[in-house]
């Protein structure tokens, strides 16, 4: 569980990398926004892919400065 859990909080992108562009634009935890990304896509998975993917095309701009 701590692997998966330091897995999460890593700025690395897992899928598309939405969420940890997300954390980081907006100054959120990069685990809990993927936690929040991962529960909405058990609930609600064709909307809640279908926007996180649309996000990846969209949202070149968020991605971190190297």
């Amino acid at each position: 569980m701590k692997r998966v859990k330091a897995r999460m909080e890593s700025p690395e992108r897992l899928v598309c990398g939405v969420a940890a562009g997300m954390a980081w634009k907006f100054g959120w935890s990069c685990f809990w926004t993927r936690v929040l990304w991962a529960g909405a896509t058990v609930f609600m998975p064709g909307v809640s892919l279908l926007i996180y993917f649309v996000l990846a095309l969209l949202v070149d701009q968020w991605k971190r400065p190297v």
